[in-house]
């Protein structure tokens, strides 16, 4: 499923004293479950977020070409409305990102219409729209875009007739690869011609166009010309793009099976989990698939068995603790539910930290000081506000869906966590459930996640989840 994104920008803006209106739009005419989509969303560019306007659906039977139909459409619309379409300097995360945008060129706009019906499956007019470029002969994405198109028109239509167009395909991807080589220097690197241009977020860059390449030589390679070690050299230059794909590991297991490297095929199949109906039902993989798993099975029990459990003890809080404890979080000292936390916090014959160790991995779950708690609610309400000015809209709905799940984040107490991590667990202080204990990470800084009812019950939980097999990463 590749998606396409393009941008038009106000050459004029028709508001007075007003930032010109950007539009993006994002098309996937072959969607992940079959159907076409269509997003158009627009901002002023002074604006720090995109609003959507169009958030259309097409049912596979004819969606691809509504799509294609309406971006045409749109464009000459845009163009007769004084819209420039541009090319973004980079990955456009909100309006901001389009500044030092450029113009868009003929052939581009050529190449992106050649890119959308190749995906419609209107493969002669994508060649014919492609051979109206100028200027992009040398440009990567030109010879992309037409080694997709000769590829998929000889796949539609196999045998002799098909031999001219898996001729041109394999001409565009030596071209590719001629370059590359030429560069002599890793994908990473490597420019791509006509200001290294591409559409659609499966040809971004060199490795992908190249990953591309090689892998329609790949296909021709194991299934036309029956040349498995042939498929297996241009594999071997996909994977040095770090761009594979699953058809290039098929492809892989295919021509190991075809040279008889049973065992290699085998195990690129279980390492890609792949789905391969000639190889799910042949019983010497079967019999391999029960080996490896009674090996892994194996392996885990033995690395739970092996887990040891370090339990250090702590201080008890004093009196002055206790004071600072009950002026930030009068509702712990009043609440008896929160009783067991007090006792554990006040007890030093009570186990304050408990470390899993894993071979040479260590994960630690350390019982707070009151001192560290306040400083651990500060560090997380500063979290929670982080978008207050960068993106207010964000730090709505965040704070929102907070609301929504019935939690104030003023009376959720840190009590357990790893001083070096931000993620933490917290006791809810105020409330329903009162007492139980709560856990929250930075990364999804709106969830506050139940674990267990009481502070209690956490050291066990934390040592069952390992005992399980699923040591609690902080």
């Amino acid at each position: 499923m590749t998606a396409y994104t393009c941008h038009w920008i106000e050459t004029a803006p028709q508001r007075k004293n007003s930032a010109p209106l950007l539009i993006q739009l994002t098309l996937h005419p072959n969607g992940y479950d079959g159907q076409a989509y269509w997003k158009r969303q627009e901002a002023r560019t002074s604006a720090e977020r995109f609003k959507m306007v169009e958030d259309l659906a097409f049912p596979a039977d004819g969606g691809p070409q509504a799509v294609l139909q309406r971006f045409i459409a749109l464009r000459a619309t845009l163009a007769d409305a004084g819209f420039q379409e541009v090319v973004a300097p980079g990955t456009v995360y909100g309006p901001a990102s389009i500044a030092g945008h450029r113009p868009k060129t003929s052939d581009e706009c050529l190449m992106e219409l050649a890119a959308l019906h190749t995906e419609c499956g209107d493969n002669n007019i994508a060649l014919e729209l492609l051979q109206q470029c100028r200027d992009s002969e040398g440009a990567w994405f030109w010879h992309t875009a037409a080694q997709r198109a000769h590829a998929n028109r000889a796949r539609a239509n196999p045998g002799p007739g098909a031999d001219d167009d898996w001729a041109a395909a394999l001409n565009h991807c030596v071209a590719i690869i001629t370059s590359a080589e030429e560069q002599n220097t890793g994908p990473f690197y490597m420019h791509t011609g006509s200001s290294s241009y591409y559409f659609g977020d499966s040809y971004g860059g060199a490795p992908a166009q190249l990953a591309a390449a090689a892998q329609t030589m790949t296909e021709y390679a194991l299934c036309i010309a029956n040349e498995p070690e042939q498929a297996l050299q241009a594999i071997a230059l996909a994977d040095s793009t770090s761009s594979g794909t699953t058809p290039i590991q098929q492809f892989r297991v295919t021509a190991l099976l075809q040279l008889g490297r049973t065992a290699e095929a085998h195990a690129c199949h279980r390492k890609w989990s792949l789905r391969m109906p000639e190889v799910l039902g042949d019983p010497v993989y079967q019999n391999y698939i029960q080996r490896e798993t009674a090996k892994a099975n194996d392996a885990e029990r033995q690395r739970i068995s092996a887990l040891r459990f370090e339990y250090a003890q702590g201080e008890g809080a004093t009196a002055a603790e206790l004071d600072l404890l009950r002026e930030h979080f009068p509702a712990v000292v009043q609440s008896t539910a929160c009783a067991a936390y007090l006792h554990w916090i006040s007890a030093p014959d009570q186990s304050h930290q408990l470390t899993v160790v894993d071979g040479e991995y260590r994960q630690s779950y350390q019982l707070f000081s009151i001192p560290q708690a306040v400083e651990k609610h500060a560090e997380i309400m500063d979290w929670l506000g982080l978008h207050d000015d960068s993106s207010p809209e964000l730090a709505a709905e965040i704070r929102q869906a907070i609301a929504d799940d019935g939690i104030d984040p003023l009376s959720m107490l840190p009590i357990v966590g790893d001083e070096n991590s931000s993620d933490c667990f917290l006791l809810r202080t105020a409330g329903p459930d009162v007492g139980a204990v709560y856990f929250w990470s930075h990364e999804e800084s709106a969830l506050f996640n139940p674990i267990v009812a009481g502070a209690e019950q956490l050291f066990a939980w934390l040592r069952a989840q390992a005992e399980s097999g699923y040591t609690f990463s902080l």
